[in-house]
């Protein structure tokens, strides 16, 4: 089993995912964040990613079927647009950040659970199953009408909002539409499913009845198969698993006594009978009779004049088949998905599956950043290299410390410079001045060494080049103390002192 990772990440550049609601066969369902989501419209919406690695490698048929599944739940949730069906946000395809490229569909959040949650600790009041399951065919109904069967309607796939007052319909994966082409092998959970959507399931007399009924002439009927065991879900508190792929024939001991419980049974069992043209045949006529059977019982009304005649508005005149204003805007844009080249470089680059990044606030600037400076590495054709790497807030920092150190540098070669030309602090104090000598400017009759001391026993400060100028400052025995005012050619050190002392004998003066 391999588990896409998507945790702590931003899925197409809008969605930071929060955390994984569950997984299914081949789909992982993750809560998320819409960044872009437009003002007034929900952030937190629901991602659903189709992950065909999530049991094991499928074979190419199976892939194509799933990929065809997960298609088929999207043009589906595109032509029910309904208040009490899930709706469809957005859709695409991305690389999580183990590589691995996936399908995704953006679904509305419904954080209230679904039904069979609400079930699991105790059935519901006969009123409050009516409240719900009046929503439900209200959906349904308008999805029949829409030309799509849902052929998998059971409590897990009917969703609350927070406050558990509205139910949507969900999960149009194994939807049938009527423009679509070919059969589609998963039909829905056993327990809750028609049995026309699965011919080959051994109970008898369904195997001969089955399998002389085409894939192609699936009706409205088979959702209301689903919707009746869904019912008896609501009312009983648990699934009717020993009914599976058998009509439903009596009712927990619990609910015998209850004063509708006998005529509620007599629409559950009808509805739920093995040849589709047994049942009811649209969701209008089941929702007619499981309303008034529900009622409780009343006198005969005893009519006043022969001539006065009562007519009662049926129940199905209240569903809510058609979609709401709110709902008749266009969807979103028609998703298309391929199955997933094996090799992601063979993928072409402008067409290549946008990636799943971490959301750290950190690597999340560093690749804004660096997106930014690609897009004007573009435009510029050019670049200094700190740009490519660092960020601009760091940018800025290693050059305005690049700059101290520059100007650091040269105050100190300035300031050399100068001790060393202007001042020796070894030079010792002068004795034996000689007036007339001091001065005096001269030239060098050779190259001859600056040394710090009137002594040729200390290494050299600087050079006084054959024929360089130079003016005595000092005089001590054989030694003169000298500026080199003009050199003869230029320095080889350029930072060399250019006063020290040298010997009396190799200066000529005019």
């Amino acid at each position: 089993m391999s588990e896409l990772k998507l945790q702590q990440s931003r899925l197409d550049g809008r969605y930071d995912i929060l955390e994984c609601l569950g997984r299914g066969s081949y789909a992982e369902i993750y809560v998320a964040n819409d960044n872009a989501a437009a003002e007034g419209e929900p952030r937190t919406i629901v991602i659903k990613a189709l992950n065909l690695y999530l049991q094991d490698a499928p074979d190419v048929e199976l892939e194509r079927t799933l990929v065809a599944n997960f298609q088929n739940e999207a043009v589906a949730l595109d032509r029910v647009r309904h208040p009490n069906v899930i709706n469809r946000l957005g859709h695409g395809t991305a690389i999580d950040l183990a590589g691995t490229t996936f399908h995704y569909i953006v679904l509305e959040y419904l954080p209230g659970g679904d039904l069979f949650q609400l079930t699991k600790m105790r059935p519901l009041p006969i009123k409050r199953a009516l409240h719900y399951l009046e929503q439900v065919c209200s959906g349904l109904a308008h999805a029949h009408k829409c030309g799509v069967i849902h052929r998998d309607i059971k409590p897990q796939n009917l969703l609350l909002t927070a406050d558990k007052e509205i139910v949507k319909i969900a999960d149009f994966g194994v939807a049938r539409l009527d423009s679509s082409e070919g059969a589609i092998t998963r039909v829905g959970t056993n327990i809750y499913s028609a049995p026309e959507h699965n011919p080959l399931m051994h109970t008898g007399q369904l195997l001969t009845t089955g399998l002389r009924l085409p894939h192609e002439h699936l009706t409205p009927a088979a959702d209301i198969y689903s919707l009746a065991k869904t019912t008896y879900t609501l009312l009983a508190g648990e699934s009717p698993r020993r009914f599976a792929q058998h009509a439903l024939t009596e009712l927990p001991e619990h609910l015998r006594d209850e004063p509708w419980g006998r005529a509620v049974l007599r629409v559950l069992e009808k509805a739920t009978q093995n040849l589709p043209d047994a049942r009811y045949q649209t969701v209008e006529e089941f929702w007619d009779e499981i309303a008034d059977a529900s009622l409780p019982p009343t006198l005969p009304l005893k009519m006043i004049s022969p001539e006065l005649h009562l007519v009662r508005r049926k129940p199905s005149e209240d569903l809510s088949v058609e979609p709401q204003e709110e709902f008749t805007e266009a969807a979103p844009p028609r998703p298309h998905f391929d199955v997933p080249a094996p090799v992601l470089s063979e993928i072409d680059t402008q067409k290549r599956p946008r990636i799943v990044v971490p959301i750290d606030e950190a690597r999340r600037q560093i690749r804004e950043r660096q997106e930014k400076q690609d897009s004007q590495r573009r435009v510029e054709k050019s670049r200094p290299p700190v740009e490519s790497v660092l960020p601009a807030s760091r940018k800025r920092r290693a050059l305005v410390a690049l700059g101290l150190i520059l100007a650091f540098s040269g105050m100190l070669l300035a300031t050399h410079k100068y001790v060393t030309t202007r001042w020796n602090p070894l030079t010792p104090v002068t004795q034996n001045v000689e007036p007339v000598v001091i001065g005096r400017q001269g030239v060098t009759t050779t190259d001859v060494n600056l040394r710090p001391v009137a002594s040729a026993a200390n290494d050299p400060i600087g050079l006084a080049e054959s024929g360089s100028k130079v003016k005595v400052l000092s005089a001590d025995n054989n030694w003169y103390e000298v500026q080199v005012m003009e050199h003869a050619r230029p320095k080889i050190d350029p930072y060399s002192s250019d006063r020290g002392w040298i010997n009396k004998r190799y200066v000529k003066f005019d």
